[in-house]
């Protein structure tokens, strides 16, 4: 796509509505959106932007980003910043060096009244310009008055992430966490978006969740299990993207336009690369029903009917968009061992229950769900604690020997300390049993996160507790 200076300029005034209008939200039909879903759902993402710092926005499509922005710019225009200092510009499939005809006529000649000013920047789906698009900002931070304004660049895509912050090192001005997230809701933020009656509990660590503080918190949650295990159960059927839970809240299903937007965005880049609708809908349903078992790429790719090095461009297409994540296995201190075969999973339901939606393919076991979920809400924790986790490291590992497995061990991102190994039994009985291969495994000990089972006893090595409390308590620390 080549986007002449011309073609800068509309593309600028079209996404920066408030230089003419201060009632643009009015109009907006994303802030709209957001004011008639009824949800409160507010990401705080973007609450600490200042000038000088580069951040980069990452996540899946459909999660939210844009709304984000949007709602970023209204803050500061509600905080009385000049309209202006605020651009903002979708530039999804410009030539990258265009990004430099966009900085110099917008300085020079749209907000020239700002003259030596600082900006705030709002640069959309940067990730998907052609070229390096990373070369142009670096050059622009070095040579510009652009080096002093706030700059906040979002993406979908993962791809080249690495390298582009490796060009952005020392450019990123004076912040501690210039990396964000924004992942689909965490089970709390889902909670508080259907109005669950839950209590107020201290949130917390993934390493202390058998420790005294934590023993009060499951005790303190276990008069509010009727209405968590309901709430998970409801979590598992919708997921964290936001349209799909306004959906959910307005109408009690997700409706069919939510869902299959988002099946665009799976399979847009898969068809540009050549796979099929049919085999991309194998390839996913592959991946749940695989959601809590190891993947032989080389048997997957067999049942498929593709080529091992296309399946496996595939996994790493649906992990760059940030709706696959792997989690390799363990050895018996937690760390990642790279060379063991990993499993799959997904970073929300909705995604993983696509070929049912879409194809008719059979319905999703909830206790593959379950699985995957607890694992997800360890991933936002991560997110939260040590942000930029999500892409940069396997702190999430599982362990496996002979005689024993646990889904879900690893490290800390931010201490460097283990986590407590959590093993997912969605059952409510019977649970003694499970516990058993836990207890005998070399890790020792640790959570069986079950469906409604609280049973916490000071010295015993295996503790019984909802999966949902483990989702919860996480979620606001």
């Amino acid at each position: 796509m080549v986007v002449n200076e011309g073609q800068v300029a509309e593309a600028v005034r079209r996404d920066s509505p408030w230089w003419r209008d201060a009632n643009w939200a009015l109009a907006d039909r994303d802030m709209r959106d957001v004011e008639t879903s009824q949800i409160g759902y507010y990401p705080s993402c973007l609450d600490d932007i200042r000038f000088g710092g580069l951040y980069m926005l990452y996540g899946p499509r459909r999660v939210g980003k844009t709304v984000l922005v949007k709602r970023s710019v209204q803050a500061l225009l509600d905080q009385g910043v000049n309209p202006l200092q605020i651009v903002r510009v979708t530039v999804d499939g410009w030539q990258a060096n265009r990004l430099g005809t966009l900085y110099e006529y917008v300085v020079r000649v749209l907000t020239s009244s700002v003259g030596v000013g600082r900006r705030y920047w709002f640069i959309d789906e940067v990730t998907a310009c052609r070229g390096q698009w990373w070369s142009t900002l670096k050059n622009l931070r070095d040579n510009t008055q652009f080096g002093e304004d706030c700059v906040v660049l979002t993406g979908s895509s993962n791809q080249e992430l690495d390298e582009a912050i490796k060009a952005f090192a020392g450019r990123r001005g004076p912040v501690a966490d210039p990396d964000r997230c924004l992942l689909p809701m965490d089970f709390g933020e889902f909670c508080h978006s259907v109005s669950v009656d839950v209590p107020r509990v201290d949130g917390l660590r993934a390493d202390e969740l058998m420790s005294n503080r934590a023993r009060e918190t499951w005790l303190a949650l276990a008069p509010y299990t009727d209405d968590l295990v309901a709430a998970w159960q409801m979590y598992l059927e919708v997921g964290g993207y936001p349209k799909a839970v306004a959906d959910w809240r307005r109408a009690n299903q997700v409706e069919v336009p939510t869902w299959q937007a988002l099946w665009d965005v799976v399979r847009g880049d898969a068809v540009t690369g050549g796979m099929n609708e049919v085999v991309l809908g194998a390839v996913i349903n592959g991946i749940e029903i695989r959601l809590s078992s190891l993947t032989s790429v080389s048997g997957f790719a067999e049942e498929v009917g593709v080529a091992r090095e296309t399946l496996i461009k595939r996994i790493e297409a649906l992990v760059s968009a940030f709706l696959v994540w792997r989690i390799p296995r363990a050895d018996n201190k937690g760390r990642a061992d790279l060379r063991k075969q990993e499993k799959l999973y997904f970073l929300d339901p909705l995604v993983a229950k696509l070929p049912q939606l879409v194809l008719g393919r059979d319905r999703v076991d909830v206790t593959r769900l379950n699985e995957q979920q607890l694992g997800v809400s360890l991933l936002q924790w991560n997110e939260r604690v040590h942000p930029g986790s999500v892409r940069s490291g396997s702190w999430i590992t599982h362990y496996r020997n002979d005689k024993s497995e646990i889904d879900f061990v690893g490290i800390c991102a931010d201490t460097r300390t283990r986590m407590t190994p959590i093993e997912g039994k969605y059952v409510s009985d019977s649970w003694r049993q499970q516990a058993l291969s836990m207890r005998n495994s070399a890790i020792g000990g640790g959570i069986l996160a079950t469906r409604d089972i609280l049973e916490v006893t000071v010295g015993e090595p295996v503790w019984a507790v909802p999966a949902s409390f483990v989702a919860f308590a996480l979620s606001l620390y």
